[in-house]
């Protein structure tokens, strides 16, 4: 079993690396190249999942182009904050090794937020105004 220090030293290697990797990301990769990993489920059925366009809105808000951050990925704004919640705790309780309570929804938020992913996964993939600005971008 791993003591507290080097769970502690995991961590900050960890976090050194995803610092470099964003410093990279905001640096040499601006949000309007297409260096980004392509989405398997848009080369494989040429449709938008709900995540396509989530990097380049996170590159696109790191250098402060909100809008077009939400232009690549408007669910950046629903599920963004609770997933880097989630995983911020994650790590703390993996790191001290104590049960922390981690906020889950209640049933009926989770049940709207899936619905509002799938509308927005339908709307975004409907070939007509408005719903064209909702496509991901692509090579």
């Amino acid at each position: 079993m791993k003591t507290l220090m080097q769970r502690s030293l995991i961590a900050i290697i960890g976090g050194i690396s995803i610092m470099l990797g964003v410093f990279a990301l905001f640096t040499y990769f601006p949000p309007d190249t297409y260096f980004y990993v392509p989405c398997l489920f848009h080369l494989s059925t040429g449709l938008h999942c709900p995540g396509c366009g989530s990097t380049r809105a996170v590159s696109s808000f790191m250098h402060g182009d909100i809008l077009i951050g939400l232009k690549n990925n408007l669910l950046m704004i629903l599920w963004g904050p609770y997933l880097i919640y989630r995983v911020f705790l994650v790590v703390i309780s993996w790191i001290d090794g104590k049960q922390r309570v981690i906020w889950s929804p209640p049933n009926s938020t989770v049940i709207i937020f899936l619905i509002l992913t799938m509308t927005y996964t339908i709307l975004r993939n409907l070939p007509i105004e408005p719903f064209i600005s909702l496509f991901a971008p692509v090579e």
